[in-house]
């Protein structure tokens, strides 16, 4: 090798060093971006970070397999149960309004001529939004064929479930986590107000943020934007699970939303703000928790909010997980960093839940001034290696022999084969729940 000094080019030293400084450091938005969307196995990905008073959106990959068009800030996803969020939202705005308290039991706000089913103690409103109403996560029984995620079940077919159910509800002694639970919440809430759901959400945030986008019922002009994964549901009308799944946005509407969630405009909304976001129960007063901890352990809940505690490496996080009809999200939030980041992505068949939340975590943590583990870049594609030549060629291509196949079989006995069929009905079951997750 020919080694060049950098005098016989005519550049003094110091001059290369100092362009070499001068170059920008890569930022960790990018740096965790990257590596969030590469180890995700995104088809597309959006994300929204807020860091103290700026505001930065990335976009990666494609808005459908093989579109060549990569998402922009008006790109529309399915928030999923980032929804539950905003519902927890419009409980807090109803509650300092006097209209409703969270301690009122869901009886008061049952349809007409519905009576739940008898219990130790009612369901109450607050139950109903930390997950600790006893309703389970989806209403039993049989989903139509064919039936798109978010329109099953409807608020008739869940009340008549409710009020004629043999299931023995212990509000109030476990958290398990339930969509059905959120959407009886928004009826709930309906009710109280007087007004159809979509009126009072709209009334409450979207309106207020200017947040144009963020709808149930999508037009087909929004529907042309509609990013499409892995296990896509069509683009319809989602008020059947109007509190817990159905809300419609696009990054430019979640910025909104997540800074008035970090800097309220005026004192009026610090206030929905500081209640939206209060905690309310401890995991140690729980007799057990089940669904809330895909991002983290779930230390405190609140109103769909979900905080984790900080640590020498972390600091405090409130977060929210979310998943359904080929989208997966995650928003998480360091308010006392004036930090938020919200993500939300295509995912493919390979796409595994970790690899967003893992990567978000870290990257509120660098931003709040913390030192987390570090994430590393990316790794480039490279070029497949020349074929091996001559017999090392024919070793590494040449398959196992049958013989030495049969007798590994036999030496490993038939536990074996048990373990490994059971590790495939265990793989199936991880992707397939992806559908209508958190």
């Amino acid at each position: 090798m020919r080694i060049i000094p950098l005098l016989s080019l005519g550049l003094p030293l110091f001059s290369t060093l100092a362009q070499a400084a001068a170059q920008p450091a890569e930022s960790p938005i990018d740096r965790y971006g990257q590596q969030i969307f590469k180890n995700s196995r995104a088809i597309g990905m959006t994300m929204v970070v807020i860091d103290k008073n700026q505001t930065q959106m990335r976009f990666y990959g494609e808005t459908r397999s093989g579109s060549r068009q990569t998402p922009d800030a008006d790109s529309l996803l399915r928030i999923a149960s980032i929804s539950k969020a905003m519902t927890g939202e419009v409980l807090s705005a109803l509650t300092l309004d006097k209209k409703v308290k969270l301690d009122d039991p869901l009886q008061k706000y049952a349809p007409a001529g519905v009576a739940l089913p008898p219990a130790g103690q009612s369901i109450t409103l607050l139950n109903l939004a930390t997950h600790t109403s006893g309703v389970p996560r989806e209403m039993p029984g049989e989903k139509p064929k064919d039936t798109p995620v978010f329109v099953w079940p409807n608020v008739q077919q869940r009340w008549s479930w409710l009020s004629g159910t043999k299931n023995k509800l212990a509000p109030g002694q476990r958290a398990q986590y339930s969509n059905l639970g959120f959407d009886l919440l928004a009826d709930a809430l309906s009710r109280a107000s007087g007004k159809p759901y979509p009126v009072l959400f709209r009334e409450k945030i979207t309106v207020p943020l200017g947040m144009k986008d963020t709808t149930f019922s999508p037009s087909p002009a929004q529907c042309a934007r509609l990013m499409e994964g892995y296990g896509a549901s069509p683009c319809v009308d989602t008020t059947a699970a109007i509190g817990s799944g159905g809300i419609y946005s696009t990054p430019r509407d979640m910025q909104r939303w997540l800074q008035e969630l970090l800097r309220p405009q005026n004192e009026a909304r610090r206030q929905l703000r500081d209640q939206t976001l209060r905690m309310h129960l401890q995991r140690a007063d729980l007799s057990s928790l089940r669904g809330m901890d895909v991002a983290g352990q779930a230390d405190q809940l609140g109103l769909a909010w979900i905080r984790m505690e900080p640590s020498p490496n972390s600091p405090e996080i409130i977060q929210k997980t979310a998943g359904g009809g080929g989208f997966l999200g995650y928003a998480a939030l360091a308010p006392h960093n004036d930090v938020a980041v919200w993500v939300g992505l295509t995912r493919s068949g390979g796409t595994r839940y970790q690899h967003l939340s893992n990567g978000v975590n870290k990257l509120v943590a660098e931003l709040s001034g913390y030192k987390p583990v570090a994430a590393p870049m990316p790794k480039p594609t490279l070029a497949k290696p020349k074929a091996a030549r001559g017999k090392a060629a024919i070793a590494q291509a040449a398959p196992a022999k049958p013989r030495a196949k049969k007798a590994a079989r036999k030496a490993a006995g038939p536990k074996a084969a048990v373990a490994k069929n059971g590790a495939k009905k265990k793989t199936h079951l991880v992707k397939t729940s992806a559908h209508r997750a958190q």
